[in-house]
Parts: structure tokens; C-alpha cells; sequence
């Protein structure tokens, strides 16, 4: 799982995983991927290989709006 650092970065990248600016430099995160098409992709990055949640974009947009 290729990771990269968010720093105040309000939206994914297409294609990469991204972790949280407040967890880099932990080894134990969420982090997630958007896929083409507006699918977000939620896994953990010490299984990188195991998708743990897959949501629709409108899903993902909702929960950030709830956290921020």
C-alpha cells in the first residue's frame, strides 16, 4: 500500500491510498483510496491487502461533512 501524506488536503487522489495528516508516522491507521468513478475504498495500513469498507462517493462525503 503506497500511502501519501495529506497535509490540510481537503480531497482524495485518484488511484493512492491516503492516511490522515494527524497519523503519519503511525504505522496502525485507516486510510483510503478513491477509485475511478467516485468509490471510496477504507482499509487499514498494516493489512494493506484486505478492503475492509467500500463506499458509494455520496456515503464518503456525508462522513466527512460528520467528522469535520
Amino acid at each position: 500500500m503506497r500511502i501519501v501524506e495529506t497535509q490540510e488536503r481537503k480531497s482524495l487522489t485518484t488511484g493512492v491510498w491516503h492516511k490522515p495528516e494527524a497519523s503519519q508516522g503511525a504505522s496502525n491507521c485507516a486510510a483510503a483510496k478513491l477509485l475511478t468513478g467516485g468509490t471510496v475504498l477504507m482499509g487499514d495500513t498494516q493489512n494493506p491487502d484486505q478492503v475492509r469498507l467500500t463506499l458509494p462517493g455520496s456515503a464518503w462525503d456525508a462522513l466527512v461533512r460528520t467528522l469535520a
